[in-house]
């Protein structure tokens, strides 16, 4: 009994020694490689376009400049002059109590009841008023005389006032240049009662600003001399970015817009799409990269030399030298390579080839 014992023990180390040699000698042998037999993956280079925007909000304002203060007294009777319109010396800008208060140019504000032999700057700035309406002859000497005196009457005649050769200072609001296109403050309206010293007129430039305003995150995502297409109701008008204008306050950036040749955004439109009070808002699209056509490859096709010269690989094992054009989302316009031509991309795959064409 012991001996057959003995002889099951012998046989199973035998057996486990030849197992654990068969092991031993399947560990020692190196793996096979995967990708052996792999097909290589081609490109056919193709016909097509890169390009990128990015679409923001355009804000356009007119920045209006105060430039007249009332010197009247009493309840604004009428407001012949509208928002927007153009106004020249000797218009009626509105009335108070009744009497017209007449716009004229000077750069000294009106302070003071002008009168026979008053003198000074206001009085020039008076008779040259006068004389651009044609009821005075002499040259502006800065006195008011005789002659000013009755040339102030014919002109009070023609507003529908008493004639008496005063000129009070709520008759005449002086402006540094005219013609001007005017908007009226919030205080200046029909009904209101004035007392004195309010700002009432503001310029309206010639063109209102168009700007596209970023947090100071996203500064980086477009360039500082990108085409801007900015959208309105009948159209699309063509912009660029001319500078940027930070504001550390706000944490924003600005990026400030001008039209074709530095000319405005919306040139002959800008009245009739452009609120002249408040904001507007509109759709602009930010070219960050111009729409390029021409050969495309894609971009994990490209390799670059040792000199850092990019070049890709023909199926033929031909390494051609290419300049990109333009790249987008992993593809990119290059030339020197010809529509057609079939890449060798720089890897392989182990499921089937894609030979794209």
């Amino acid at each position: 009994m012991r001996r057959r014992v003995a002889l099951w023990v012998a046989v199973a180390i035998v057996g486990v020694g030849a197992l654990g040699f068969w092991a031993g000698r399947r560990a020692l042998v190196p793996p096979g490689n995967p990708l052996t037999g792999a097909e290589a993956l081609t490109y056919t280079v193709q016909e097509g376009e890169v390009g990128r925007s990015l679409t923001f909000t355009a804000v356009a304002e007119w920045d209006l400049t105060p430039v007249g203060r009332n010197g009247a007294s009493g309840v604004v009777t009428s407001m012949p002059v509208a928002v927007g319109d153009a106004v020249s010396a000797g218009d009626v800008l509105y009335t108070v109590d009744l009497r017209p208060v007449v716009i004229a140019q000077g750069a000294v504000p009106a302070f003071r009841t002008l009168l026979l032999e008053t003198e000074g700057p206001d009085v020039a700035q008076l008779q040259g008023l006068l004389v651009g309406l044609g009821l005075l002859s002499v040259e502006p000497d800065g006195v008011f005389g005789r002659s000013t005196r009755d040339a102030v009457k014919v002109w009070q005649k023609g507003l529908g006032v008493e004639s008496d050769g005063v000129v009070r200072s709520g008759d005449v609001l002086f402006v540094p240049t005219l013609p001007i296109r005017v908007v009226f403050s919030d205080v200046l309206e029909v009904g209101a009662r004035l007392s004195g010293g309010e700002q009432v007129v503001s310029v309206v430039p010639d063109d209102p600003t168009f700007r596209i305003p970023l947090s100071i995150e996203q500064r980086s995502l477009v360039p500082l001399s990108a085409d801007v297409h900015v959208t309105y109701p009948e159209g699309v008008w063509d912009a660029r970015v001319d500078r940027a204008v930070e504001s550390a306050q706000f944490g924003q950036l600005d990026l400030l817009l001008t039209g074709a040749g530095g000319r405005s955004v919306c040139g002959s439109e800008c009245a009739r799409w452009v609120d002249l009070v408040d904001r507007t808002d509109f759709r602009a699209e930010v070219v960050v990269i111009p729409r390029t056509s021409g050969p495309l490859v894609p971009v994990a096709a490209i390799s670059t030399d040792a000199a850092n010269q990019p070049f890709v690989t023909t199926v033929d094992g031909e390494r051609v030298p290419v300049t990109i054009v333009a790249a987008s989302q992993g593809v990119a316009v290059v030339d020197g390579i010809d529509v057609g031509t079939i890449l060798q991309l720089p890897f392989e795959t182990t499921g089937q080839g894609a030979g794209s064409g």
